[in-house]
C-alpha cells in the first residue's frame, strides 16, 4: 500500500499488537478494536496463538504456603501444565493450568482463577513475607512461594 492509508492500517495493527502484549487492560481477553480490519484479526491470532515461550517454565516447580498448602507445577505435552495443589489442610486436587500471558489459569472445583506472580509481602501471608519468587491466588486467601 502507499499514502497515507498504508500507514494508518500499519500503525492499527502495531496497536493492536501493543495491547495484545500488555494483556489488553487486564482483564486476560484479547483486546477489541472498533472497526478492526481482517489483518488486524490476524494479527491478534497470532498474538494469543503464540508458542509457550521460557516464561512458561517459571511456573515449574513447587511452591510452598502457609501451614504445609502446597501448589506443584508441571509442563505436559500439550503444551499446558498439570497441578497437584493442597489449598486446605484436609484435601489435595488435581487440574490442568495454562499459561496466559504472566499467569497461569485454572479451574479448580468448578471456580475459575488466576495464579500471578509476586512477592512474598504481596501474598498477605507473614510466614512468606521475605520471599520474593512467590505466586498469588487470591493475596491473604491463597499464595504459594520457592525458597
Amino acid at each position: 500500500m502507499t499514502g497515507t492509508g498504508g500507514m494508518k492500517a500499519s500503525g492499527a495493527v502495531m496497536a493492536v499488537l501493543l495491547l495484545a502484549a500488555c494483556g489488553g487492560g487486564g482483564n486476560g481477553n484479547t483486546p477489541v478494536v472498533a472497526n478492526e480490519t481482517v489483518a488486524e484479526t490476524a494479527a491478534t491470532n497470532a498474538v494469543a496463538a503464540a508458542p509457550v515461550t521460557e516464561t512458561a517454565v517459571s511456573f515449574v516447580g513447587t511452591w510452598t504456603g502457609p501451614e504445609g498448602l502446597s501448589f506443584e507445577v508441571e509442563p505436559v505435552a500439550s503444551g499446558g501444565f498439570r497441578v497437584r495443589n493442597q489449598d486446605t489442610l484436609d484435601e489435595k486436587t488435581m487440574f490442568d493450568a495454562r499459561q496466559e500471558g504472566g499467569t497461569l489459569r485454572f479451574v479448580r472445583r468448578g471456580q475459575a482463577l488466576v495464579a500471578r506472580p509476586g512477592t512474598g509481602a504481596e501474598t498477605g501471608f507473614k510466614w512468606l513475607a521475605n520471599k520474593r519468587d512467590c505466586l498469588i491466588v487470591q493475596a491473604g486467601v491463597e499464595g504459594y512461594c520457592r525458597d
